[in-house]
């Protein structure tokens, strides 16, 4: 096995059932499907996954007498122990290497802006706006959802648990973008950011930054980054500098709740260590590297 370290964010959508399905069974059979994709990769350098958890925190918001929005610090421990065991048993059985799954904590800024200006949608559709709660309306207009804030991760409680263990096994950590604990320089006395989420992008690429990986690979459901997405005019990108990744942003081609963070995770990689990232569809992750699909993002 290489020594090199491959740090792979997988979406949400590639941990969760087709259709909207939460069933375990069927979520099994998501993971395993994630895990085929992952095999190759796993078989030749070392890994380290971080998973979104998205859909399954929306299940635990909507459940009777577990929905608490004000305790989402639980549910993403929850979500990092089921959908971490589940990764472990599936990419060790295919790869035949070990693997561990890691509850992990994240450090936030307490006076990050995120927390006075809620952006992050989470749990079910409503069909009232909650009262007492941030909310926002849906994009079809025919519910609300609540928001929370999502501040930008500073630092990772078991950045050196990880390093260990990667020197033995491949580690899925991170999930869901790790518990928010609100405090600047130590884990000390720190506070759970109850009503807080971090986007995992962020953490996959804080983590491969501070692990020196060689690669950093953003898993999701469409086949790249594209100018004009959506429109008769889009145009996938298959390469983007540094500053043409900036000048896009600033000029809003990128979605703030799904494409955004992605490149700006990359970028944030690529320039703190001159290697590259890659933004690929699960499915083609190996062409994504070989740099024939997907965007690659490069100094």
């Amino acid at each position: 096995m290489s020594s090199g370290l491959t740090v792979v964010a997988l979406g949400g959508n590639a941990v969760s059932p087709a259709r909207g399905g939460m069933r375990f069974d069927a979520e099994r059979a998501a993971i395993a499907s994630a895990a085929d994709e992952l095999t190759d990769l796993a078989r030749t350098a070392r890994l380290l996954v971080v998973h979104g958890n998205g859909p399954q925190v929306g299940r635990l918001l909507a459940a009777p007498e577990l929905g608490d929005p004000g305790s989402l610090d639980v549910h993403v421990a929850q979500t990092q122990g089921e959908l971490g065991y589940l990764l472990a048993e599936a990419l060790e059985t295919r790869a035949e290497r070990p693997c561990v799954a890691l509850v992990t904590r994240v450090l936030v800024d307490p006076n990050d802006g995120a927390f006075e200006a809620p952006t992050k949608p989470v749990g079910p559709v409503l069909a009232a706006r909650p009262r007492g709660a941030p909310a926002m309306r849906t994009p079809d207009g025919r519910g609300w959802r609540r928001v929370v804030a999502s501040p930008r991760p500073h630092a990772v409680v078991e950045l050196e648990a990880i390093r260990a263990l990667l020197a033995t096994h491949h580690v899925i950590a991170g999930g869901g973008g790790g518990v928010a604990l609100a405090r600047r320089s130590t884990t000390r006395g720190a506070r759970a950011a109850r009503s807080a989420v971090v986007d995992k992008d962020w953490v996959a690429a804080l983590l491969a930054t501070a692990l020196g990986a060689e690669r950093l690979v953003f898993v999701t459901d469409v086949s790249g980054a594209f100018d004009a997405f959506g429109r008769p005019e889009a145009r996938g990108i298959p390469t983007m500098r540094i500053a043409e990744a900036r000048e896009r942003l600033a000029g809003g081609v990128f979605a703030p709740g799904s494409m955004a963070p992605k490149v700006e995770s990359a970028i944030e990689f690529v320039q703190a260590t001159g290697r590259p990232a890659v933004i690929a569809e699960l499915g083609s992750v190996a062409t994504g590297l070989r740099g024939t699909t997907g965007t690659t993002i490069v100094p």
